[in-house]
């Protein structure tokens, strides 16, 4: 069986973690962070692939074109989305990070 790829995901994943860097938000739990890949991906056009030829070429083809600003642009909107108005409450949140 053949294994099905979404290059657009692994390219949000690694533009949210360049965002996390260098940019505070209210949350950043596993919850949050899979919010907004998301909302995120859910407004990005998906490009999979199947063999590492068909990565190989859609790396190529995502280079290419100016996706990278359009994907972040998107992580951003989510990141401050969520951000503004996450999943759960920030006080749960709170409880769980004081008992790690």
């Amino acid at each position: 069986m053949y294994e099905l790829n979404n290059h657009t995901k692994l390219v949000v994943y690694q533009s949210l973690q360049d965002y996390l860097q260098n940019n505070k938000i209210s949350c950043s739990c596993e919850r949050c962070k899979a919010d907004i890949m998301a909302f995120a991906l859910n407004r990005l056009p998906p490009r999979y692939y199947v063999s590492s030829r068909g990565e190989i070429m859609t790396q190529w083809e995502s280079h290419a074109l100016p996706d990278q600003a359009r994907v972040m642009a998107e992580v951003v909107r989510a990141a401050q989305h969520v951000s503004a108005s996450p999943s759960h409450s920030l006080d749960d949140q709170n409880t769980v990070n004081s008992h790690l």
